[in-house]
């Protein structure tokens, strides 16, 4: 148990020593009781702050952090320490093991736009045995819907092509005006079906925003939440599959002297000094540095802008400046999370890799949309009509995206996707059985849509093994945890409508003689919210730091 005291004053030999009425953290016993401090001298030990002098302090072992530490190495700076507070490095790239020793990609999983991808072309030119395995799972999705109906590739319904028409018809919306108000993607959505009702079948309306919801995934965030004019995701190249992504994070680990990564070294203030920073860390160590590199996530650097003391938080001397702090209201964290249900063998479809199932759709959403008398009106209607009850267990008002790794690699598992505010409900039940009681209605569609109507054989404990090859036999299921891991809380950078992307990645890199530097997928617009980004991101400030101490 701990105690949260402000003092002003401490007793030392007789004399006072003002403290400023700042918090200090008391570890209490078991049996302490509140009335125990009332009047009751309390020891406090101090323990000296030890001063360490070094060139750059990079904050965070992601990929980010990594790239710039080994770039900085090889470009020979010979003194420089990267701060992690985790127990291990990788930040947002997570690998872990499952049933048999089977390995998955818990936080990013795939190299983007793999023809732009700079850390992808790397990879590419490294031996065979030195890479990190990939594989090419594009694949036209299968869609299902609750009723365990297939909608893909429909000729009389054409959602596909209706949902391409859509993305298209909200990228117009922007091109009329650059006053044109950013609306969520919902409402765009209602906007599209409401002006081209008379053109679109009574199925097409009922079905087709559960399809368009699919950006859902990739975002992290619900369509009301989502802005829809920074929605789009434009492809460059394929997407590959990473097998697994630890295998890069070890290489680039390696290219950096082991005595400069800092576990468990959760970095708790960085104050500019003149022309040095300092950097203060949870076990009584200042660095005393010429450049720090800040590469933990946006939502953690927010924790600065209030005054709340929690684990993660920065304080930062001087606090951070107006830029970068309007910038903060003009952009929001994502939440993309990950379920992996684990099987003992495949007994289901290998069509394809991909498989979307749809949130519910209702024929009073068709009526609504048929009778309205002005968009406006639709929205009022449809406002409580689309809100969500995961009290009730409602899980099918969500899509949901499945990776078939039966069909990818070969792994009897499928790997599903799920968004905000799914993620923090299901990475709040932290039991595999309570999980798994909430997945398996959607579960059992998804294998009943893969052609296996069987019911599932839950064996998490290894007591109901079945010689029946038709069984889905579950022998485990895995959560994400990144919505109250306190080094990340959440997945990467969002935006909300009327948000601005760009004003945070200018706030945070415009000024090339700072001394306290940012890398991240957060601070960049080339790969921004993808690994590659963040990669790219620590080379930049890894660059302009080399330039800058050759001419201290």
């Amino acid at each position: 148990m701990f105690l949260f005291v402000h003092f002003t004053k401490v007793m030392i030999n007789g004399g006072h020593l003002n403290l400023g009425n700042i918090p200090i953290m008391l570890q209490l016993t078991a049996s302490f009781k509140p009335k125990d401090c009332v009047k009751t001298p309390i020891k406090v030990i101090f323990k000296p702050m030890s001063t360490i002098e070094t060139q750059v302090v990079i904050v965070g072992a992601g990929i980010s952090g990594l790239k710039a530490a080994s770039d900085l190495h090889k470009g020979g700076c010979n003194s420089c320490v990267v701060l992690e507070g985790r127990d291990r490095i990788g930040g947002r790239l997570h690998t872990v093991e499952g049933y048999q020793g089977r390995k998955y990609d818990m936080g990013a999983s795939w190299h983007h736009d793999t023809l732009v991808n700079g850390l992808f072309e790397e990879e590419l030119g490294l031996p065979l045995e030195q890479r990190a395995g990939f594989v090419f799972d594009d694949d036209e999705m299968i869609m299902f819907d609750k009723d365990h109906k297939r909608l893909d590739m429909d000729p009389n319904m054409v959602l596909e092509i209706l949902q391409g028409e859509l993305l298209k018809f909200i990228e117009l919306q922007f091109f009329e005006s650059l006053e044109v108000k950013d609306r969520s993607y919902y409402e765009m959505i209602v906007k599209y079906l409401y002006q081209r009702r008379d053109l679109l079948t009574d199925d097409q309306i009922k079905y087709l925003p559960q399809v368009c919801r699919y950006l859902e995934l990739w975002h992290g965030c619900d369509w009301k939440t989502l802005s829809s004019k920074f929605l789009e995701i434009a492809h460059q190249g394929r997407n590959a599959m990473v097998l697994h992504y630890s295998t890069i994070v070890k290489r680039v680990a390696s290219t950096i002297p082991e005595e400069w990564i800092q576990l468990k070294s959760e970095v708790t203030e960085i104050k500019r000094c003149q022309n040095k920073v300092h950097v203060k860390t949870n076990k009584n160590k200042i660095y005393i540095c010429d450049y720090v590199v800040v590469t933990v996530p946006q939502s953690v650097i927010e924790l600065s802008l209030h005054p709340e003391y929690r684990r993660g938080r920065i304080e930062f001397i001087p606090p951070l400046g107006p830029e970068i702090r309007n910038a903060f209201t003009k952009t929001h964290y994502s939440a993309l999370g990950k379920v992996v249900f684990e099987f003992e063998n495949c007994c289901w479809s290998k069509e394809r890799a991909r498989i979307l199932s749809l949130g519910k759709s209702s024929t009073d959403f068709t009526n609504d949309v048929r009778n309205a008398q002005s968009y406006e009106s639709l929205l009022a209607t449809l406002q409580n009509k689309t809100q969500y009850h995961l009290e009730n267990g409602q899980l099918w008002e969500f899509p949901l995206y499945f990776v078939n790794l039966a069909k990818t690699t070969g792994v009897p598992s499928f790997v599903m996707l799920m968004q905000e505010p799914l993620t923090s409900y299901v990475e709040s039940l932290q039991d595999k059985n309570k999980a798994y009681q909430f997945f398996q209605p959607i579960l059992e569609g998804l294998l009943k849509t893969l052609g296996n109507s069987n019911p599932i054989c839950v064996d998490f404990d290894n007591k109901n093994a079945t010689s029946d090859q038709d069984i889905p036999v579950l022998k485990n299921l895995i959560t994400t945890n990144w919505t109250r891991e306190e080094f990340s809380l959440g997945a990467y950078s969002a935006c909300f409508p009327g948000d601005d992307p760009m004003d945070l990645i200018i706030a945070l890199t415009h000024n090339e003689n700072s001394r306290i530097r940012y890398a991240g997928e957060h601070t960049i617009m080339d790969g921004a919210g993808c690994v590659y980004g963040a990669w790219e991101s620590g080379k930049r400030e890894a660059a302009l730091i080399l330039k800058n101490l050759q001419g201290l």
